[in-house]
């Protein structure tokens, strides 16, 4: 799935984990190998939400793919890819 990330939307990591479905101690541990990149984007290793450009990276990187009500809807109503191969 292509993720339209919501620009706006900061998201917890326990919601990460339960997306990538593992459990919060080995969604941590995963970061915490992380840690050099999240610490250049400035996100604290104690911050329980993540902005938009970290969510990005983490789906990225970890192959997240993220349910359509935490993506940008207008971006996802416009997509060809989402409206061609995905809703059909």
């Amino acid at each position: 799935m292509v993720n339209f990330y919501d620009k706006n939307r900061f998201i917890s990591k326990s919601t990460l984990a339960k997306l990538a479905d593992v459990s919060p101690r080995t969604f941590r541990r995963y970061l915490a190998t992380r840690r050099h990149i999240l610490d250049a984007m400035g996100i604290s290793p104690k911050a329980q939400k993540l902005p938009p450009q970290a969510v990005r990276y983490i789906c990225e990187d970890y192959c997240i793919d993220l349910p359509p009500e935490l993506q940008d809807q207008e971006a996802l109503s416009h997509s060809p890819l989402y409206q061609n191969f995905l809703r059909t």
